[in-house]
């Protein structure tokens, strides 16, 4: 009988700097809270009216409550710490970097269009999630095909990255947790694009020719039996 054995991720050398730094950011939120709301954190308001472009950034490096650091922290050891093995330290941090980016400008983005809309939303949002979620997007790109136990269920990269998606789209429509799923969609998306390399432009036209093939010899072959009208009935 097969036993399944539990491999736990190591802690690289990236994640425990990444994870030391938002501990100490975390510690000086006490001192410093009303000059982080006012300065550091990421929003409609912060963005496109006083023009904070810092905000798309900073945003990142700060954590509102102790479970939120952890919850993040877990994330980004389990999953951060396999794309970090693959990796240069330029890449990890250039994609970490981005990523949270990518979330800050879904977050901005997004509050603009609803304010647009007749919507007046401005909630200031802080957390590591769009960076750690731009990890997870691509663990789930390497291993897109892949195998694997995550929590003891087995399915693919592609399946974890469905769970991901629904699980935030379930805690905030059905439980009605605060937290920014454009934030986290957006980094994560980031992450993607970045692990695929499909934002360079020889890597889409690659993929378009092969779908065009694919497409090409998924047709079924006709048979023409008899010609009515100019048109071919098979």
């Amino acid at each position: 009988m097969r036993q399944m054995r539990l491999a736990w991720p190591p802690v690289t050398r990236n994640i425990k700097i990444t994870l030391a730094v938002l501990a100490l950011f975390w510690i000086g939120m006490v001192q410093f809270d009303a000059f982080v709301y006012d300065y550091m954190l990421v929003s409609r308001e912060a963005v496109f009216e006083r023009y904070y472009a810092w905000t798309l950034l900073t945003y990142a490096l700060w954590h509102g409550t102790f479970s939120h650091l952890l919850f993040n922290g877990v994330a980004l050891w389990m999953f951060g710490s396999e794309v970090d093995q693959r990796w240069s330290d330029t890449k990890f941090w250039t994609v970490s970097l981005l990523s949270a980016l990518g979330g800050g400008l879904a977050v901005a983005g997004t509050q603009q269009i609803l304010f647009a809309l007749g919507v007046p939303i401005n909630h200031p949002t802080l957390g590591y999630s769009g960076a750690v979620m731009g990890l997870v997007g691509a663990y789930c790109w390497y291993n897109w095909n892949r195998s694997m136990y995550f929590f003891f269920m087995r399915m693919t990269g592609k399946g974890l990255l469905v769970l991901f998606v629904g699980f935030d789209l379930f805690r905030v429509l059905v439980a009605n947790q605060p937290i920014s799923i454009s934030g986290h969609l957006g980094g994560l998306a980031t992450g993607l694009l970045l692990a695929s390399e499909y934002w360079r432009p020889w890597k889409l036209e690659r993929a378009y020719r092969r779908f065009q093939q694919t497409s090409k010899f998924d047709q079924p072959e006709r048979t023409p039996r008899e010609k009515a009208d100019e048109r071919w009935m098979n």
